[in-house]
């Protein structure tokens, strides 16, 4: 089984053997960004407060399985990318790959569920990643089909991929949580990377 990525103090993840590095929470819960702490700081200590760099960011976004969430979310994405000023070049595949698994992520999610979807980069790396509600099969026949299924609707997203040195996967999520998570990574050094932690992995 690959290694778990580890999180640096600051947050970002490094590249490790030459395989993308998710953080922990892609694949435990979608709605915690690091584990509570058994002590409680108080006064809490202040945010961050440097100024927005277009090489090292993570955001995460909590939508409805709905037909406008992929509008809301590419919109939220390009308010991300402006405010970090990213390369223009990036800004037109980074928001088509949210545009796409966020239709991914709906397609495996019940209407009245949510999905969850993080948008980062770090090392040049920028990875699209989206956790839907689909609890993996425990029957071979129906996970085989299920995996299938999954690989015809990351298309787009992978062919995006692949044309940019990226890479396209999807993973059952670590206990607690349930569903499974997929990741769309572009950037260098990315060719022949393969799944960077999760359990029951699947490359799409």
């Amino acid at each position: 089984m690959p290694p778990t990525a580890a999180c640096r103090p600051n947050g970002e993840l490094s590249l490790a053997a030459g395989r993308s590095a998710l953080p922990a929470y892609a694949f435990g819960s979608p709605y915690a960004l690091r584990v509570a702490s058994r002590i409680t700081q108080c006064p809490p200590p202040p945010p961050d407060l440097r100024e927005p760099s277009p090489s090292h960011f993570v955001y995460g976004l909590t939508l409805p399985s709905a037909g406008a969430t992929p509008l809301i979310a590419s919109e939220a994405a390009d308010a991300v990318l402006d405010v970090h000023e990213v390369e223009d070049e990036l800004v037109g595949p980074a928001l088509e790959l949210v545009h796409e698994l966020a239709i991914h992520a709906c397609r495996f999610t019940g209407a009245g569920e949510m999905i969850h979807l993080v948008l980062r980069r770090f090392d040049g790396v920028l990875q699209v990643v989206a956790h839907d509600t689909h609890t993996p099969h425990l029957n071979s026949r129906l996970a085989r089909q299920c995996a299938e299924r999954r690989r015809v609707s990351l298309t787009g997203a992978r062919e995006l991929a692949e044309g940019r040195g990226g890479e396209c996967g999807f993973a059952a999520a670590h206990p607690p949580a349930t569903g499974v998570c997929t990741w769309v990574s572009i950037g260098a050094g990315l060719a022949g990377a393969s799944d960077p932690g999760g359990v029951q992995g699947e490359v799409a």
